[in-house]
């Protein structure tokens, strides 16, 4: 808000009229989005629907998770490795077969 005042101070009177003209629109396009909004909401409540029931519910991520391949205990925390991606720290410079699972 400080901004649009400093703006406003400094600004000429065509830039003032340009951003009154970008004001106006932004605000129709705003309320005829708002209007719409709620007519869609009035049709999902007048048809016994929930905005929930429209979102699909398989779009979630389907990949199972991977199971940990490595297990290594230092400083009294345990790490675990899939075998996948780029080797953690905790297991670097260590032999992969003394932490198998």
């Amino acid at each position: 808000m400080k901004d649009i005042k400093s703006f406003i101070k400094d600004a000429s009177f065509s830039d003032l009229e340009k951003a009154k003209t970008l004001i106006e629109s932004a605000l129709t396009e705003r309320q005829a989005q708002e209007k719409a909004k709620q007519e869609v909401l009035a049709l999902l409540k007048e048809k016994g629907l929930t905005v929930d029931d429209l979102v699909d519910s398989g779009a979630q991520d389907k990949r199972a998770k991977v199971q940990a391949k490595y297990r290594i205990t230092r400083d009294g925390e345990t790490f675990e490795w899939s075998g996948r991606g780029k080797r953690p720290k905790a297991f670097e410079g260590v032999l992969l077969e003394q932490y198998l699972v």
